[in-house]
């Protein structure tokens, strides 16, 4: 063969073979199944000319490149100019993605993160392996089976310790106040992830379901959750679905149907093929009453499944949805077996709410944040009759059309849902948010939890966070060199740096000799002078600003030990952070209003007197 590829008579490789077998299926099949085509679209041409790159790249590059990596990012590459939600699944992954809508796997059954380069456990989940063994939060996973994990990463560590149900996994861990590393074998087993972790009567009657994610079970635990509440006569219903990123499709219809008439219609999908235009409607009586109100919490991070229960439920006003406008991830993924190992999860639709908005917020609106994209909604590719034309439209511009509910309130599409009442998570002060970024409750927590048991202080409700607790974390923001500053400090120490300024507030001259060589020697010492008695203010604000959050820093050191003492999953650890969410207290403030709640639920042309929360 010459170097442009051209041969007369020379002998075909098995390679050269292979690739051509591949164009060859990858065509008959396109022209037996693929009738969506543009005129214009060349699909049969490109697919031969992208075998030829590969044949050449596979036959003749310097060095030898194997035909899975070659096919996986050529894979790669075509799905980049896909949206963010279309993945190209090998058989672990797909394990794993099936992990997260399932809701169960093989485990030990506790949280984990890197904190400070380690792989330390957040917290054991009660019941569970891990919680039986004595893993307490904040211990510092050293080694998994023999081998160090300094430097792994949390996909990593994941991986290591699932397993089989039943098998073991040793793990060494470095305990603050043990003298040497403890070691740990633990036998796995099916761990359940809670749809419902928490469930409860907040004051005044008022009821609350936490719903996390919409995995196999979640309308079964939203059923027996709201059951549970009845039995108590609720005066009202908070579904709280704020951080909810989604999941499966059918749960999100049967969660719906727990608060809408039968035969309601829940969500809508139109894709490009005739086969993905499909209704779902409530198949059977609401489980909670239609004359007890309800309000859906919401925010920035409520996205898919959550997005399709609080669009039926404001469109049919059968409640009010309160928060943050959602995320807009109203796309659907159908998972696509490409063989036994592979499989493709592909954008093949779009959401609509009963009043027909698209939830789907156009591409270059959504944020860019992570959101869970694991738990997508999914739906099984069953489906194997010839597809049809093209039958839906673009969602590339964003929706100004007015869409109006059942009652006849205006409501927006293209973008998320838009609460009714739109009700801002409060930021906390800058020295809160310093405090949450060095991670100093939760690292504080460990380290005082032991002194408590020593002083024999039992951490629960009756706990107080004493002169004593809070000496102790003024002790310990000095042993970590925790340094506060606020916004003048900040500003101030860049002025330094442009002045040169050193640690004792003297001016480097030459360095402001060089910035302002027009200043005098008896310039320079009235600045050092008048830095160094703002520098005195200053200092002297930022202990102001920490003596000011003295209360709200009480609060976060009483919840983070909560969590060290009882685990993340506890009931006292809800009720003590929801007793201080705003969301949730403006929510109570409308069930416990009547006339307010029904306001909400009028057409705008019929309220009097609004009012804002």
């Amino acid at each position: 063969m010459t170097e442009n590829g051209q041969s007369g008579g020379v002998r075909v490789s098995n390679k050269t073979h292979f690739w051509g077998v591949v164009t060859l299926m990858v065509v008959v099949l396109g022209l037996i199944a693929d009738t969506t085509k543009a005129d214009n679209d060349n699909f049969y041409t490109d697919i031969i000319r992208l075998d030829n790159v590969a044949t050449r790249i596979h036959q003749s590059y310097v060095e030898e490149v194997s035909s899975e990596d070659l096919v996986d990012h050529a894979i790669t590459g075509m799905l980049e100019i896909l949206d963010p939600h279309t993945s190209f699944f090998k058989k672990k992954d797909y394990e794993e993605l099936k992990i997260h809508t399932e809701g169960k796997f093989g485990g030990l059954g506790i949280q984990i993160s890197i904190r400070d380069k380690i792989l330390t456990v957040m917290t054991p989940i009660s019941g569970t392996p891990a919680s039986r063994a004595g893993i307490q939060s904040g211990d510092q996973i050293i080694e998994i089976e023999g081998k160090s994990t300094k430097g792994i990463t949390i996909d990593a560590a994941v991986a290591k310790l699932r397993g089989e149900p039943g098998s073991e996994v040793t793990i060494k861990i470095r305990r603050k106040g043990e003298a040497k590393p403890l070691d740990f074998t633990i036998v796995r087993e099916i761990i359940t992830i809670k749809s419902v972790p928490y469930s409860g009567i907040l004051k005044d009657g008022i009821g609350y379901v936490r719903l996390l994610t919409f995995s196999q079970e979640a309308g079964e635990e939203v059923e027996k959750a709201i059951k549970r509440l009845l039995k108590n006569n609720i005066k009202g219903l908070i579904l709280d679905l704020r951080h909810n990123p989604g999941g499966l499709l059918p749960e999100a219809k049967e969660v719906s149907e727990k608060f809408l008439a039968r035969k309601s219609l829940i969500v809508s999908t139109r894709g490009r093929l005739r086969a993905q235009n499909k209704e779902y409607y409530a198949g059977g009586n609401p489980v909670l009453p239609t004359d007890i109100p309800l309000v859906v919490l919401v925010n920035a991070a409520s996205a898919s499944a959550s997005e399709i229960v609080a669009g039926a439920i404001q469109d049919w006003d059968r409640g009010v949805v309160l928060g943050d406008t959602t995320f807009g991830k109203g796309s659907v993924q159908s998972i696509l077996p490409l063989d036994k190992e592979h499989h493709l999860k592909l954008t093949t639709a779009f959401y609509y709410t009963p009043s027909g908005r698209c939830i789907n917020k156009p591409e270059n609106d959504i944020p860019d944040t992570e959101n869970g994209d694991e738990n997508d909604e999914m739906e099984s590719e069953k489906n194997t009759t010839k597809p049809e034309e093209d039958e839906s439209g673009s969602q590339s511009k964003r929706d100004t059309v007015e869409y109006k509910t059942n009652k006849g309130r205006i409501v927006f599409g293209g973008g998320g849902i838009i609460p009714d009442t739109i009700v801002e998570f409060t930021q906390p002060d800058p020295i809160i948010k310093t405090l949450f970024l060095k991670d100093v409750f939760f690292k504080f927590a460990n380290s005082e939890y032991p002194r408590l048991i020593e002083r024999k202080i039992v951490v629960d409700s009756s706990l107080v966070i004493d002169k004593k607790i809070m000496n102790d974390f003024q002790a310990f923001l000095d042993s970590i060199q925790f340094e506060y500053k606020s916004l003048s400090h900040i500003k101030l120490d860049e002025f330094k740096s442009w002045a040169g300024l050193e640690k004792d507030t003297t001016v480097d001259s030459a360095l402001l000799a060089e910035n302002r060589p027009d200043w005098k020697d008896e310039e320079v010492e009235e600045l050092n002078m008048m830095v160094a008695k703002i520098e005195s203010l200053i200092k002297k604000e930022d202990q102001r600003d920490f003596e000011k959050s003295e209360d709200l820093i009480k609060r976060y050191i009483y919840e983070a030990l909560l969590v060290r003492g009882l685990g993340q999953d506890n009931n006292l650890v809800y009720r003590t952070k929801l007793r201080n969410d705003d969301q949730v207290l403006a929510a109570v403030g409308i069930l416990m209003d009547e006339q307010h709640y029904k306001r909400l639920l009028e057409p705008a042309k019929n309220k009097k007197n609004k009012q804002k929360l």
